[in-house]
Formats: structure tokens, sequence, C-alpha cells
């Protein structure tokens, strides 16, 4: 194990940062949060300032989340707006099979530059 690799939990979400080759934040369990921006935010500004120190892309891993309320999708959003402006590279993965996250994940593609900084990907 990297000693980079942290976990953070708030109820019943969990994410785990892996780093490697590139740094993997893999969404686990259920964000239920009212406000999970408090939470998520500071995570992600973080790995992607160190995706961008390190040179590295950063991949948001959602396959293994059971379930998100809508609240969540906003912290997502804001921090993507803010890789778009900024030089960082995300890759964000669902799983296209499970239909929320289709619905909620697809939708997320209006946020791919042409350059493939940020990518949106259903599996």
């Amino acid at each position: 194990m990297n000693a980079n690799n942290q976990v953070f939990t708030e109820e019943q979400l969990k994410m785990e940062i892996l780093e490697g080759a590139e740094i993997e934040v893999h969404w686990l369990g259920k964000s239920v949060q009212r406000n999970p921006s408090g939470f998520i935010i500071p995570i992600l500004s973080d790995v992607m300032k160190r995706g961008l120190e390190e040179n590295k892309a950063v991949v948001w891993d959602f396959r293994q989340l059971e379930y998100m309320n809508s609240s969540t999708i906003t912290p997502i959003i804001k921090t993507l707006e803010m890789v778009k402006k900024g030089s960082g590279k995300v890759r964000l993965i669902y799983n296209k099979t499970k239909k929320w996250q289709d619905l909620s994940f697809s939708a997320l593609r209006i946020f791919e530059t042409k350059d493939g900084r940020i990518q949106v990907t259903g599996e």
C-alpha cells in the first residue's frame, strides 16, 4: 500500500484515494448527506492539486457507489468547473448498467474538454 493512499468516511460514504501511475478516487457506499460539499470538495480539490503537482491524471471511480442523493452532484459539478478552468486532468468512470448512475453521470459529459483533460466514461 502506497503511503499516499487515504480513506475518508462520512456517514455512509467512503472515498478511497489510491495513488499509483494515476491518482484514483474510489467512491463506495452511499452518499446521503444533505450538504456533502463540505466533505467532498476539500477531498477532490486536494486530489486534483496533487495530480497537477505530480503531473498525474486523476480518476474518479463511481462504479461501486450504491446510491447518491441529488445534493451530491453539486460538489462534483463545482469541482469539474474548477478543473475545466485550470489545467488538471480527470476521468470520471461510472457504471452505465446502473440506471441511476447512467442518468446522473451521462449528463456530466457537458464538462468534457476537446483536449481530453476531462472525460466522462460509462463502463
